[in-house]
């Protein structure tokens, strides 16, 4: 059984992560480094204005889950906060930590968008790898950790969202433009999005092998 989380509780351990890997100066972070970086106006979606009760009973329960530690070194004047995301994820992985703090941080997102929005976090070497590890991550029998939504009307790639929030939507809660394409259409639109993601990779293994001499 996968570990649950409030959005509240998402929000401190993704903020945690991503200044582990962004600013590894700074961290493990003071309280009120995190309470900033829970409450930035750039790279966080939905923007939040925690206040420090909120984001201290987070904190907290994080705690209790084992998913985060408190440090107070002798000598250093308030206490320090670290993240044990790989025990949410049982893996130390780098790729699966970078997709999914950036899920964590700005909920449910393309493969391009985490694609771009990792490159600070980790290194994929293209969207369809991106694409590779989510659909992995949708498919394991016991506990998925990902969920891939239906595509909504006029967007070209499907998005995926995080499940330690709560399970994705059902097509139905969706609005009705999503949920009403024919299945013929839907199934045209899975094959060609395979395809697309077929010449993407055969796409990136020609760039990476340079030119020949």
């Amino acid at each position: 059984m996968i570990t649950e989380l409030t959005t509240v509780e998402a929000r401190v351990l993704g903020s945690l992560v991503e200044k582990s890997l962004t600013t590894r100066e700074q961290y493990p972070l003071t309280f009120n480094a995190l309470l900033n970086a829970c409450n930035q106006k750039t790279s966080r979606e939905p923007v939040m204005s925690l206040d420090t009760d909120s984001m201290g009973k987070a904190v907290q329960t994080l705690i209790d889950k084992g998913l985060a530690d408190r440090l107070q070194a002798p000598g250093d004047r308030v206490p320090k906060f670290r993240h044990n995301i790989d025990r949410l994820l049982n893996s130390a992985d780098p790729k699966l930590i970078g997709a999914i703090t950036v899920l964590l941080l700005r909920g449910p997102q393309t493969p391009g968008e985490i694609k771009n929005r990792t490159d600070r976090l980790c290194e994929f070497a293209g969207t369809a790898e991106v694409e590779g590890l989510l659909q992995e991550l949708c498919a394991r029998v016991e506990d998925p950790i990902v969920a891939r939504l239906p595509r909504q009307a006029g967007q070209k790639e499907a998005r995926y969202q995080h499940l330690f929030s709560g399970a994705a939507p059902a097509a139905a809660e969706l609005p009705a433009a999503a949920a009403a394409a024919p299945g013929r259409l839907e199934l045209l639109e899975r094959r060609v999005e395979a395809l697309e993601a077929m010449v993407s990779a055969h796409e990136e293994r020609l760039a990476g092998k340079g030119p020949s001499l």
